[in-house]
């Protein structure tokens, strides 16, 4: 990612394939954002723990589809709170994965 930034001169948000946190796990990501994890945002499926340990690896933002009440624990902390999505954010590509719980692939 950093020679993607320095080849095109700015900045952009970086958004993981659909529960790659899950799947590859923080380290993976990391390594793949190296500087510019935190202009980034992983996928964490339905695991509050992972969304929570990425935010604490420097991560931007995480996506977590989990229970309401695990929602708000975690909004409770002053260092979470506005960077757990719960839905995917919309992109400029149509054919991009789910944008929403109920899409299907």
């Amino acid at each position: 990612m950093d020679q993607t930034v320095q080849r095109h001169g700015e900045q952009f948000l970086a958004l993981s394939a659909e529960s790659a946190g899950s799947s590859f796990g923080i380290p993976w990501w990391l390594n793949v954002m190296t500087a510019q994890a935190g202009l980034s945002i992983l996928d964490c499926g339905g695991s509050p723990a992972l969304a929570r340990q990425a935010l604490d690896a420097g991560i931007g933002w995480a996506i977590c589809r989990a229970g309401a009440a695990q929602l708000r624990a975690l909004e409770a902390y002053d260092q979470y709170r506005g960077r757990i999505l719960t839905f995917r954010p919309p992109s400029s590509c149509p054919d991009n994965l789910r944008e929403h719980s109920h899409d299907i692939l």
